[in-house]
């Protein structure tokens, strides 16, 4: 059977129709039974690279997962939890920045922080990955990425959104670890992809970031809300819609050789906006200068020096005031 994928155009993060969205999407992937029930334990991954105001379109909207909240609490799940390993600063204080704070008070979720890294075996042999054993308490992950350009990967979607839940300063490494080949480290997307298995993705692209991504670009009026259950279709689709083609998007690549999810747009059924040439737009901007996948030895320091200054100092200071 060929995967849906839902598509909504949305020029604004208005709560009614984000939320309409949301709910859509739970019932449409429902098919085969609940996605959620009452008294599941659930978790969110948006992403929370760094902490940045919404504006910024670096990190998910947060009308996006506030939608996913209600709708969550709606029907009667028992936890939601959200977490991510920002780059620089902890996950609380990036969330809080990201416009996250009302989350807490209105629907009682916790910024959790990943914990209990476990080896994960991959066909490449990478030594060193270990994803966070925490996800495993969890009933259902919801996968809640941004749509943003990549300096490094071209573009970062639904499996490329999933590298956050490898714990800490061990991403930067593993970055060093795929000698330069950014197919490989698709490879490796598509390890953590299998094992994460989310049970919904659901991409904000309502103001896409262009440019020189996934921080230092600029917003694009994309205008459009996504979901579905197969990651490999939803990347595909929406890198159609921005005229990027697959052998530019290296997760896409490693997803069609290792045979993961559809990549094949004549075996891919879109619902809600059916027409992909409505959609596609011609004037997105990827990374004017793509950079390689490993970091040199100097930036690598930069990072950790940067982490330690964030949440070892300033993120202190700040809290003692």
């Amino acid at each position: 059977m060929n995967p849906k994928i839902l598509l909504r155009k949305s020029d604004a993060f208005h709560p009614g129709p984000v939320e309409g969205f949301v709910r859509e999407s739970v019932s449409l992937f429902s098919e085969k039974g609940l996605l959620f029930g009452s008294g599941d334990k659930v978790l969110l991954k948006p992403n929370l690279l760094r902490g940045f105001a919404p504006e910024r379109c670096v990190t998910t909207h947060p009308a996006v997962v506030d939608a996913v909240c209600r709708v969550l609490k709606d029907l009667g799940v028992s936890r939601v939890d959200l977490s991510d390993s920002p780059a620089i600063g902890s996950l609380e204080a990036v969330a809080n920045k990201a416009g996250y704070s009302d989350l807490q008070k209105r629907y009682g979720v916790r910024f959790v922080e990943l914990s209990d890294p476990i080896p994960l075996v991959t066909e490449e042999n990478i030594a060193h990955l270990k994803i966070a054993g925490s996800i495993r308490e969890y009933d259902s992950i919801i996968n809640l990425p941004k749509f943003k350009s990549h300096c490094q990967m071209t573009l970062t979607l639904a499996i490329k959104n999933l590298f956050g839940l490898v714990i800490g300063k061990r991403k930067p490494v593993l970055h060093c670890l795929v000698k330069n080949d950014k197919v490989t480290f698709g490879k490796m997307l598509i390890d953590i992809a299998k094992h994460v298995a989310p049970s919904l993705t659901i991409i904000d692209g309502v103001t896409a970031m262009q440019g020189n991504g996934p921080i230092n670009g600029s917003p694009y009026p994309l205008g459009l809300l996504a979901a579905g259950t197969d990651m490999t279709a939803l990347d595909r689709v929406l890198a159609e819609i921005v005229n990027v083609p697959i052998n530019k998007v290296y997760a896409l690549q490693a997803a069609r050789i290792r045979q993961y999810g559809q990549w094949d747009l004549q075996h891919i059924e879109c619902v809600g906006e059916t027409d992909l040439d409505s959609l596609k737009v011609s004037d997105f901007q990827l990374a004017k200068y793509p950079v390689d996948i490993t970091f040199n030895p100097f930036r690598l320091a930069k990072s950790f020096l940067k982490q330690f200054y964030e949440v070892g100092i300033k993120e202190r200071l700040s809290s003692s005031n």
